[in-house]
């Protein structure tokens, strides 16, 4: 094992916009949303996970960073294809 390797050892709570993030890419994965398909807006997202906007939006750009979602101003984000 290398120095600062800790394996499988858990590295603490799972932050916020990380777990909304791992919650969308299982649905957009599930096929809940399909290919072109709107997201609910951030707005909507931060309402539905408990979650302030901002957290909402963090987890948007990690999909969007990920290649599964492209978010297009003023008309919302969408299941990339």
């Amino acid at each position: 094992m290398l120095a600062g390797d800790h394996g499988d050892m858990p590295r603490g709570p799972i932050p916020p916009y990380r777990a909304v993030a791992d919650a969308l890419r299982e649905r957009i994965d599930g096929g809940e949303w399909l290919p072109g398909e709107a997201l609910p807006s951030v707005a909507e997202l931060a309402q539905a996970y408990s979650v302030s906007t901002s957290t909402a939006g963090r987890a948007i750009r990690v999909l969007a960073d990920e290649g599964k979602v492209t978010t297009v101003k003023g008309w919302g984000t969408f299941v990339a294809s």
